[in-house]
């Protein structure tokens, strides 16, 4: 009897706004065969001027029982301990994120270091970068006491960045990596997103195999999807555009771009247990395509488990 490569749980990112949205979306990624689904938590309208709508999350939970499927969560984007002039309201929503999911049941919370001001993070970058890390202790000892994890994931090169208006730590991933490693609170982890890290690294100039080692230590969970490597250079392109000129983070399925998946991902020191989010947009591919990003991701996982058992 042939035996089945063992694989890491794999899931799709869903951005969905109404639970029946929700509900095709979830019941595509459990017919494809996705162990779970990774939930874009600003688009649910589970949280509502920093509180959970209990209603709302019932409704998902409910959603997700009914299709079998685990959950990931993905906190808004907006959220940034290094917003002073919004503490307040930025807390309110760190907490309410992570006790929707953990009335999900998810096992991973994937937050992204704050974007601030160029000219102020180079005047005031320990000050930030020590407010970062007091807010993830803070959110990591509330996910704690509900089984969750909080991964803080590594950014892409933006065109604001490249505008010099805007900038953030965690373009480099041994920013996020000496991060994490500061806090050092067993709930708190990183998210590798590869597409992210092969934008910056063609940009900067860095060796992607090597930035991600230094991250992959401290890693639970990883994004998947591809693009071309290129930043966002372009002003004024239409919606959609992006790909077509094939610049910027472009999630696209595996396969259609040029991160070197197959060549980066084994070799890396992940420790056990780690996850993957297919970040591909579900709701814009067909069913086929979506079917061929899975089979590659469960391929990858299984050859990076089989080389970290090997080693």
């Amino acid at each position: 009897m042939s035996r089945v490569a063992p694989s890491p749980f794999i899931g799709f990112t869903v951005a969905q706004g109404t639970l029946q949205g929700l509900d095709r979306q979830a019941g595509r990624a459990a017919d494809l065969g996705a162990d779970g689904v990774e939930l874009a938590l600003t688009a649910l309208g589970v949280v509502i001027g920093g509180r959970v709508r209990t209603q709302g999350v019932t409704g998902v939970a409910r959603v997700l029982a009914t299709h079998g499927l685990g959950a990931t969560v993905h906190a808004p984007l907006s959220l940034s301990f290094m917003d002073t002039d919004n503490a307040s309201r930025q807390q309110a929503v760190a907490e309410a994120s992570v006790d929707v999911a953990g009335a999900l049941g998810a096992r991973v919370l994937v937050v992204h270091p704050g974007w601030v001001d160029a000219a102020r993070f180079q005047a005031h970058r320990d000050e930030l970068m020590a407010r970062e890390r007091e807010g993830l202790a803070r959110l990591a000892e509330r996910a704690r006491a509900q089984g969750v994890t909080i991964a803080l994931e590594n950014m892409p090169v933006i065109l604001e960045y490249l505008q010099g208006a805007r900038t953030n730590h965690g373009l480099d991933p041994a920013s996020v990596a000496a991060q994490v490693q500061a806090v050092d609170h067993p709930a708190l982890r990183a998210t590798i997103d590869v597409s992210h890290a092969h934008i910056a690294a063609r940009y900067f100039g860095w060796d992607l195999a090597g930035r991600l080692a230094a991250l992959a230590p401290v890693t639970t969970h990883l994004h998947l999807h591809d693009s071309l490597g290129a930043p966002l250079s372009m002003v004024g392109l239409f919606p959609g555009e992006d790909r077509v000129f094939g610049v910027g983070d472009l999630h696209m399925p595996l396969g259609w771009g040029d991160v070197p998946f197959d060549t980066v991902l084994p070799g890396l020191p992940l420790p056990a247990g780690f996850s993957f989010a297919l970040e591909i947009g579900l709701e814009r591919v067909d069913d086929d395509v979506a079917a061929g990003s899975l089979a590659r991701a469960r391929a990858l996982g299984a050859a990076m488990i089989a080389a970290r058992q090997a080693s």
